[in-house]
Formats: C-alpha cells, sequence, structure tokens
C-alpha cells in the first residue's frame, strides 16, 4: 500500500493538523492500513465510503452475489475478491485507539442497518449520513460533513454556509463534479474527500482505464486538483475488490497536513 502526502494551505489554521483519508476497504484486511496508521498518527480520520458490504438487504453479502443492477456487475460473477468477515468493523474497532473517526456511507453501504449504525457509535464512530460534526482540533474550528449514496442537496448548501475550517466527504467524484461543483447555492468549501474510483483500476500513461458512474477512461479517479469550490482529494482506494491486479494503481493511504499559509 502506497502512502500519498498532501498539504492544503488555509490562512484561518492556527495550528498545522493531519488528516488521514481512508476510502473502500470493503470489508478487506486492515492490518497492513492500521500499521501505516499508527506510525502516521493523524490527529483525524476520515473514511468516504464503501468500509462495509451492505449493497443488498442481506448483509455482509457477497459481492460475487451481488443484485445485478449495472452493467459492471456482471464482473464481479467471474472478477471478485471476495473480503473477510466483519473486516470493516474490525477496521473502526481499531482505527478509533489512532485518532476521532468520521465516517460517510457510500453505494456499498446503500442497505447499511441500524445494527451497523449502533456498533460504529459503540466503537466511537461518528456516522455522518448527510450530516455534519464540528470537532476542535489543535485550536482550529473543523465541521466535517458526510455526502451520501442518497444524497442530500439542501443539507450539502447549508452546510457549505456554516462557520468553520469545512471538510465535506462525498463518496462519489460525479456527485462532486456534476453538481456540488456547478451548484451557485453550495459556497466554497475548505476541503473535499472522495473515493469510489479505485484509481480507475488499470493506468496507462497516467489515464486510467475505468470507473464505475464514469465509464471508460475517467476523469476523477485520484490525485490532488484545485476547484472553483475548494481542493479536491481523491483516493484510490485501501483494496482491491477484483482478481485483476492494479496495474500502476496501487492501494494507498492519504494522509493530508492541513497548515497555515507561508
Amino acid at each position: 500500500m502506497k502512502v500519498t502526502k498532501y498539504t492544503v494551505r488555509d490562512d484561518r489554521i492556527v495550528d498545522p493538523f493531519l488528516i488521514a483519508h481512508v476510502s473502500d476497504l470493503h470489508e478487506h484486511s486492515c492490518g497492513e492500513l492500521i500499521d501505516l496508521l499508527e506510525q502516521a498518527r493523524p490527529d483525524l480520520i476520515l473514511c468516504t465510503g464503501d468500509m462495509l458490504e451492505r449493497h443488498s438487504k442481506s448483509a455482509g453479502a457477497s459481492l460475487k452475489k451481488r443484485r445485478i443492477e449495472k452493467p459492471h456487475h456482471v464482473l464481479y460473477h467471474f472478477l471478485a475478491r471476495d473480503g473477510i468477515r466483519d473486516g470493516g468493523m474490525l477496521f473502526f474497532h481499531q482505527s478509533v485507539s489512532i485518532a476521532p473517526v468520521f465516517y460517510s456511507l457510500g453505494n456499498h453501504e446503500k442497505y447499511i442497518r441500524n445494527e451497523d449504525r449502533l456498533r460504529c457509535r459503540g466503537y466511537g464512530v461518528h456516522i455522518l449520513d448527510n450530516q455534519d460534526e464540528f470537532i476542535e482540533v489543535h485550536g482550529n474550528k473543523v465541521r466535517i460533513g458526510g455526502l451520501s449514496y442518497r444524497a442530500d442537496w439542501n443539507w450539502c448548501e447549508q452546510f457549505s454556509k456554516k462557520d468553520g475550517i469545512r471538510i465535506l466527504m462525498a463518496h462519489h467524484p460525479e456527485y462532486v463534479a456534476d453538481h456540488v461543483l456547478k451548484d451557485d447555492q453550495i459556497l466554497p468549501l475548505d476541503l473535499i474527500l472522495s473515493g469510489h474510483a479505485h484509481g480507475g483500476q488499470l493506468a496507462f500513461l497516467d489515464h486510467s482505464l475505468y470507473s464505475p458512474g464514469q465509464g471508460f477512461l475517467p476523469k476523477y479517479t485520484k490525485g490532488m486538483r484545485m476547484t472553483s469550490h475548494g481542493m479536491w482529494i481523491i483516493s484510490a482506494g485501501t483494496a482491491n475488490t477484483i482478481k485483476v491486479p492494479r496495474f500502476n494503481n496501487p492501494t494507498e493511504l492519504v494522509l493530508i497536513e492541513m497548515g497555515g499559509k507561508s
């Protein structure tokens, strides 16, 4: 697993702090990820969805047996690599001892159960389902919001107008590209975090091959870019869910240093 480091500058930051951006674990083993987090010692751990497998009403359902709703789901019957039982919950249980954990929901949490929510909250995980929370980090007033798979755009608009250093977790890059960046009622944010695309699975000459929601040759798969609505960072994800190797596209843990302008 690759560790990718970015720096975001904001003159309102009174003391630097470190964010770990985790995405798309899909119930896979978290041993290496936890080791890297323990080494990094972030101040916040922000998880941008698809940590669990709740893509059907059968909790923990196999990717290979998922309901076929889109053409690319057919591939899972032949190529899927399922995770381990309770892999996502194991990550949450271990990660909360490292730093406060905030968790927004992706499409694989479409059928997240009340039992799942209670377990996460019991561990101390902050689930943000079209919701936001305030936290003070090293004297910085930080507001973290989670835009869910079933997006509430009215909430997102109101979130963008609140005080503090506003960090939006939005699992789907296409939600950001097609709505957040084009809606004049959503004000600029300080940081936007996404996942979902798995880095495009295969990359050749810096071009990704395919991404759910974007199709072939997707534009938004990983990396950092400045937008009209703030800095946007997309994680390539922390697991490989199919048997095809992630060519030129390793799994990654993203670390973001939030610092004042020098």
